[in-house]
């Protein structure tokens, strides 16, 4: 009976130690707080050279231009029948200022109504036709089209029962009839074909969808236009040329897909000086919510075992949160030391490290003021040091491989068929960092140089 008395003493005097060292004992908790700020976000500006080819115009004009371009199938008051349609030679196109000019090879065929029955003539010639164009201010284009001349490239000769008759005098006015209508014709053939306000809306609309940028990391790009502008269309015999640019808002965010309202009213043209550089500067809010900087972090600290002489402690959970324009750490340990600790610092961003980081983290105040009273051992552990090394976030890390994703993507980007993207990122740096009640935001600042090239139209 005494030796069993002896080992429940024994088995509970083991039992209480147990109890006292795995007693948790928690440093006072800074408060969450944040500094009043009203954000409003940078304006981007993006200057896009387009550019279409002449060549290109060429040969949509010959691949599409309808056969038939004008078909009179009754006498009516004037006994003739026109019908005027393309021939095999090529329309060549040439182009200055807000001008296109071209020769349309055509074939002509004509009947006639005579007295003793009817008779049919046919001629070959060139149409020299010009078109001028203005883009309205809803994006709409205005052509105007007229025939400047037309020479005769095989003179028609009506076929009858008594001989052949040379009748080009009666084809001009078979001629002039029907330069109304063609003229007519091509320009809703032009502005049907080469509506600026179909791409432009495209591209607005197209602008606004979220883009996963990089997956391991759920980034996002979100854009907002709020402006879009033209300068002056110029023009010589190798291409037209104009520069689009865009004033909108760039958020990148972390995590799951953002929300966005798309804003679907594409702004009336309004048109830009003819200097404009074609340069872009792209300023980014991105956005890092505590709960994705805490999952950064703990890749880096969790399961960490620190020592200092005899005593070890581990990192078992990590929360941040914001205190004023600092961040708070709050690190939860087990070990030699049973409970939370709390760290702050300033987060800032570190250009010739390109990372930003909380170089001037420290035990909070009140974190010191416990720890000297209940474990002073720690501050000369390494665990502060360490803890500075993981609050390191990845985002700047990864700026020369975004830099180079984005490089690639711009080598040669398809918007659609026959519109190709090109360009180069000069740089990406950081300008600031905030904290907000949401997370740390991280200000990007993003300049190099784009081209649209329209082929194939």
């Amino acid at each position: 009976m005494k030796t069993v008395n002896v080992l429940l003493l024994l088995l509970t005097g083991i039992f209480f130690c147990h109890c006292k060292s795995a007693k948790i004992t928690n440093a006072p908790k800074p408060n969450e707080s944040y500094s009043h700020m009203t954000d409003t976000p940078p304006l981007s500006t993006i200057s896009i050279p387009v550019s279409i080819s002449v060549d290109d115009m060429n040969k949509t004009i010959n691949n599409s231009l309808p056969y038939v371009l004008y078909d009179d199938n009754s006498f009516g008051g004037d006994n003739l029948m026109v019908r005027v349609t393309r021939s095999n030679k090529r329309i060549e196109l040439n182009m200055s200022g807000n001008t296109l000019k071209y020769n349309v090879p055509v074939r002509m065929w004509i009947k006639q109504n005579l007295l003793v029955g009817t008779a049919e003539a046919e001629g070959e010639l060139n149409l020299g036709m010009r078109t001028t164009y203005q883009i309205n201010s809803d994006w709409t284009l205005r052509t105007q089209t007229s025939v400047d001349y037309h020479e005769w490239l095989q003179k028609p000769v009506l076929r009858t029962g008594f001989g052949n008759v040379n009748i080009e005098s009666l084809a001009n006015i078979a001629v002039n009839q029907s330069k109304s209508y063609i003229t007519r014709e091509i320009d809703k053939y032009v502005s049907e074909r080469f509506g600026f306000r179909q791409y432009v809306e495209e591209a607005w609309n197209a602008l606004q969808a979220p883009i996963l940028l990089d997956p391991t990391y759920q980034m996002w790009v979100k854009t907002t236009p709020q402006t879009i502008g033209m300068t002056p269309i110029q023009a010589d015999f190798r291409a037209m040329q104009a520069k689009i640019g865009v004033e909108c808002i760039n958020e990148v965010t972390f995590g799951e897909k953002p929300a966005f309202r798309q804003n679907a009213n594409l702004p009336n043209l309004t048109f830009l000086p003819e200097n404009t550089p074609d340069e872009f500067s792209a300023r980014i809010i991105a956005d890092v919510p505590f709960p994705e900087a805490e999952r950064l972090a703990k890749q880096f600290v969790l399961g960490q075992e620190f020592t200092s002489g005899k005593y070890k402690v581990k990192v078992v959970d990590l929360k941040i949160w914001g205190n004023n324009d600092k961040l708070v750490v709050n690190t939860l340990l087990s070990g030699s030391f049973n409970g939370n600790i709390y760290f702050t610092g300033k987060p800032l961003y570190n250009k010739e490290k390109n990372q930003i980081e909380v170089s001037d983290l420290d035990f909070h105040l009140d974190t010191k003021n416990f720890l000297h009273q209940s474990a002073a051992w720690m501050f000369s552990g390494p665990i502060k040091n360490q803890m500075r090394k993981a609050m390191v976030f990845p985002l700047t890390e990864n700026i020369e491989f975004a830099k180079q994703m984005a490089q690639q993507t711009l080598s040669h980007y398809e918007i659609q068929p026959g519109i190709v993207l090109t360009g180069n990122i000069n740089d990406i740096s950081v300008n600031d960092t905030k904290v907000t009640p949401q997370g740390l935001l991280v200000y990007i600042l993003t300049t190099g140089k784009v081209r649209v090239d329209v082929k194939g139209l």
